[in-house]
């Protein structure tokens, strides 16, 4: 029997820069761009939307992570 993956969410969550920690590790924040349409979403315009947050950002973008979720049947 073959499994059926069926993606129901899709999220994008920015990691900005907080600082460096003791260890050397950089801190991070989140900022969650929130669900996004999974029938309509696209990696470039997921980065669009961070870019042209950049400017409004206090802290620097660190990482940009996207986020599915399946249901597997």
């Amino acid at each position: 029997m073959a499994v059926v993956s069926d993606l129901t969410k899709v999220s994008v969550v920015t990691k900005l820069n907080n600082g460096t920690g003791e260890d050397g590790k950089v801190k991070t924040l989140s900022l969650n761009l929130g669900s996004l349409d999974v029938d309509t979403y696209e990696d470039q315009k997921a980065m669009n939307i961070v870019n042209l947050l950049r400017p409004c950002l206090a802290k620097e973008v660190y990482e940009v992570q996207k986020v599915e979720v399946s249901i597997l049947s």
